[in-house]
């Protein structure tokens, strides 16, 4: 490598001036770090122009800049920590196919397990931004128009399908058994405030998904869409079984059908009919949902609610997020035990295609949904041990939380973790995992049982705000849907005073930070860990394993 005197010099001087930050000495803290800020600079200028110029000496100088605790928790430490991974990124990106890049990539892999605080999380945002060029299929515009009104004998007899017993409802969802009692009819209908395109999208990503020429490893049965006299929704204003008034359907009664396998409402993490589901299946469909999930992301269709997360439910209707869940800000989450009641995954595979949807954002976009997803299992996979004795929860009779860590098996709890991570892994980036994952799996254990396991944060609270934003229906609606009998709401005066309610367990207290930090490092070491091995197979590799779809979409 031949390289400019005057650029030799920089660099020189840049990498003694880091060495001797790694004695600090003198009390210009400021000054130091500005120092150190400028070193790190010039190092990334000088990558981007010729990423060579980083020597094997200078790359481990700035890892163990980034392992330097000093720099960990301290407010600056967050954009030195940032420059410094995108000055080893740029080795990367600037030098692909060269052994370097690998070199460079399995040092960032490796800060992911040594670093905490925000050069863990400098290092993990850097790595999630990686460009992987995943774009999803191209899916025809949804149409509601045109929509017939049909019978119930109508759509039993152009489905084909012979039911036995009476329809019942599951949320709002009419289902129908068949005689053989091995499949479902579902007719799905739409909410009073929905956009009936989103609707309408779930039959069409079935008819996409069923069509393509993929075996997959883990089971995921795909329900079968009904289409009635050629249209895929359809409107029953004559309903075959009365419908409970608390679902709030469109007054139009528009509905799509499929044909789904039996345990397509069965629920991973309680029993559903009946029918427990023991640790071992827990652990299968935990992980094989993680890899289908990884896969499909891999292929540009991302899952947006495996399970509803908010921050705050209460303030949705005036948050700028609506209220929705960002898990890299590590703000309070809002009832996550509630928000696993019924996960859109179980034994069948995903589920709810209402909720895929088209990816074409950025990597930074992709790494945050893969978050989001590592998240979700996370918490379904602590649900599963709670819905052991679903009672205990909240305060006990004397004002304190419920300890209900004995139902846990730290054990499972480690392996399930483990279990999702490698599963989704391995779906994302089309190769197994050969390392450990990037966290000390038994601390975090610990932890996740500790906080999940006492209902410490059971409050949230009714800001005036919110309650003069609502009308006096939604206002005594609101509260009574959280427990609040009749009496006791006339004694409030809408608007005059925030009022607390006990709505948890959450997960951190009303406004302030989550309670589990831990978790959260977790997730962005996993996902970041995801997008590395993508990256990796990508770009390092002579050919990428996934294979595209037939039709539209990138494939991974």
């Amino acid at each position: 490598m031949h390289m400019n005197p005057s650029d030799q010099r920089i660099k020189d001087t840049c990498l003694a001036r880091l060495r001797d930050a790694s004695n600090p000495g003198g009390n210009d803290r400021v000054g130091e770090f500005y120092s150190i800020y400028l070193a790190v600079y010039h190092l990334l200028s000088l990558a981007q122009k010729d990423p060579e110029i980083l020597d094997s000496d200078a790359i481990q100088t700035l890892r163990r800049l980034l392992e330097d605790p000093r720099w960990s928790h301290q407010r600056q430490g967050l954009f030195l920590c940032r420059l410094a991974a995108e000055t080893l990124a740029a080795v990367v990106l600037k030098g692909r196919g060269r052994p370097a890049a690998a070199a460079v990539l399995g040092s960032l892999r490796a800060v992911l397990t040594t670093a905490s605080g925000f050069a863990h999380r400098a290092t993990a945002e850097t790595i999630g931004s990686f460009p992987l060029g995943i774009k999803g299929p191209s899916l025809p515009e949804t149409d509601s128009a045109g929509t017939p009104a049909l019978g119930w004998r109508r759509i039993l007899e152009q489905s084909g399908f012979r039911i036995r017993g009476t329809p019942k409802f599951f949320g709002r969802s009419l289902v129908s058994e068949s005689e053989a009692g091995d499949r479902l009819l579902v007719l799905k209908f739409a909410r009073s405030d929905q956009d009936l395109s989103s609707l309408c999208r779930e039959p069409q990503w079935m008819r996409y998904l069923r069509e393509q020429p993929v075996r997959y490893p883990h089971r995921f049965d795909i329900p079968e869409p009904v289409e009635v006299e050629g249209a895929r929704m359809f409107r029953l204003p004559r309903m075959p079984v009365n419908v409970p008034e608390t679902l709030g359907l469109h007054p139009d009664r528009y509905a799509i059908g499929f044909i789904a396998h039996r345990d397509y409402y069965t629920y991973p993490n309680h029993d559903s009919g009946g029918r427990k589901i023991g640790p071992a299946k827990f652990k299968g469909i935990l992980g094989g949902n993680a890899w289908l999930m990884g896969r499909l992301s891999a292929w540009g269709i991302v899952h947006t609610a495996p399970i509803p997360l908010f921050h705050n439910r209460v303030q949705a209707d005036r948050r700028r997020d609506l209220g929705v869940y960002e898990w890299f800000r590590a703000g309070r989450l809002d009832r996550w035990l509630a928000s696993c009641s019924f996960p859109n995954l179980g034994p069948t595979g995903l589920r709810d295609f209402e909720h895929l949807a088209v990816f074409t954002g950025s990597s930074r976009d992709l790494y945050r949904y893969i978050g989001r997803h590592l998240l979700s299992m996370l918490l379904i996979a602590g649900s599963f041990f709670r819905n052991k004795a679903p009672d205990r929860v909240g305060l006990d009779a004397d004002g304190r939380p419920v300890d209900a860590r004995d139902l846990f098996d730290a054990g499972l709890f480690k392996e399930l973790i483990s279990e999702i991570f490698i599963n989704y892994y391995e779906g994302f980036a089309g190769e197994p995992l050969l390392e450990p994952p990037p966290v000390d799996l038994d601390r975090l254990t610990v932890r996740m049982i500790d906080e999940m396991g006492v209902d410490r944060h059971m409050e949230e609270i009714f800001r005036t705000a919110d309650q003069a934003a609502m009308g006096p229906e939604a206002f005594r609606d609101f509260l009574a849907a959280r427990g609040f009998t009749d009496a006791r709401i006339r004694q409030f005066r809408q608007g005059a005073e925030d009022i607390v309610i006990c709505s948890g367990p959450h997960l951190g207290e009303f406004n302030r930070p989550i309670s589990l930090p831990e978790m959260i490092e977790a997730v962005g070491g996993m996902a970041a860990l995801c997008m590395a091995g993508r990256f990796f197979t990508q770009t390092l590799r002579p050919k990428s394993p996934l294979a595209p779809f037939s039709k539209g979409g990138n494939g991974g």
